[in-house]
């Protein structure tokens, strides 16, 4: 169970789980949060804490913000120690310390497959996105994705068709943001489709947070914690689904690439990306440049056609094992 001092701890970005999981234990209330100073947070977890973010003050309003905001929506939560707490995560070494749902939160104990890409997505990967769910949700698997534009949305429209044909929790949506709020609103239908479904919408922050661009980055790694296999379907240099691909092979996820990667329009878009990553001429669009669909692929990712592929690959363990290079070599940057 959690109360609101879990609330209060979850919002803080300066401190990790293990020192959260020892405020915790020892301060038994938020009353007293609120008067624990920054430099009694650096006693309890025993070494200094810098941080000239700390508002004491802010720290409890948004706890207690988000608490009328979880009534007003029905929005559920579990912290860390919970059992309810999706064990796909608890593999994470940097786990967050609460999560909040709206919808079904039962649905993230299915066999599931994460499917990214980028917002750009051009017709043959929006196909084929749409058939990978749509097969993936028919044979029982839990399509994780982020809700965003291009190959996020038609991966949760894909495993919703699965919905017409009597299967019900077939999609489950992370945001980088509370969930009182979708972002972006467009999609605010296939939102309201997936919890209806039986689905979930999930999220680290707590209800009344808005989005802002290194949450994105976040999120993208739950994307790839909570299944045991990320499909990319689409990527130009610079996506922020090869963010998640670069989790994915963190957390020893497999990681496969949708060959719509590599369809004549995915290839016309990735070599214009390129072209004004190169213009740039920065240390950062360098690194954008040096890591690809084609460049994951050259060190051993797996292609797939489609989902029948997909299963057969998984099956004779023709997952990708690399290693990449991570998060330094990107911005904070939407996917």
């Amino acid at each position: 169970m959690w109360d609101s001092l879990d609330l209060a701890l979850a919002s803080i970005t300066f401190l990790s789980l293990r020192e959260k999981n020892l405020l915790k234990n020892n301060l038994d209330s938020l009353d007293a949060l609120a008067v624990t100073s920054i430099e009694d947070i650096s006693s309890i977890v025993g070494h200094p804490i810098k941080s000239a973010s700390w508002n004491v003050k802010e720290c409890v309003r948004l706890a207690k913000a988000a608490q009328k905001i979880m009534d007003s929506f029905g929005i559920t939560a579990c912290v860390h120690r919970d059992s309810t707490f999706p064990a796909m995560l608890r593999e994470m070494y940097d786990p967050p310390y609460m999560l909040f749902f709206r919808g079904n939160p039962e649905c993230l104990d299915k066999l599931s497959v994460s499917v990214v890409g980028t917002r750009h997505i051009c017709a043959e990967a929006a196909e084929s996105t749409r058939d990978f769910c749509r097969d993936a949700a028919l044979d029982g698997r839990l399509v994780v994705s982020g809700l965003a534009y291009g190959v996020d949305a038609w991966a949760h429209k894909g495993a919703l068709l699965a919905g017409g044909k009597g299967m019900s929790q077939v999609t489950a949506a992370v945001l980088p943001c509370g969930i009182d709020s979708v972002v972006p609103y467009g999609n605010r239908k296939i939102a309201e489709a997936i919890i209806k479904n039986g689905g979930v919408l999930l999220s680290e922050y707590l209800p009344g947070v808005g989005a802002e661009p290194w949450r994105f980055v976040q999120r993208n790694r739950l994307i790839a914690s909570l299944s045991p296999a990320t499909v990319v379907m689409q990527a130009p240099p610079g996506s922020g689904a090869l963010i998640t691909a670069s989790f994915a092979l963190d957390y020893n996820r497999e990681l496969y690439f949708h060959e719509s990667c590599f369809c004549n329009d995915a290839v016309e878009l990735s070599k214009r990306q390129s072209e004004r990553l190169m213009a740039q001429k920065t240390k950062s669009a360098q690194n954008k440049l040096s890591h690809s669909a084609d460049s994951y692929v050259a060190e051993g990712a797996a292609v797939i056609k489609n989902y029948e592929d997909f299963v057969l690959a998984l099956e004779n363990g023709q997952g990708t094992q690399i290693k990449q290079p991570q998060m330094e070599l990107f911005d904070q940057e939407k996917n």
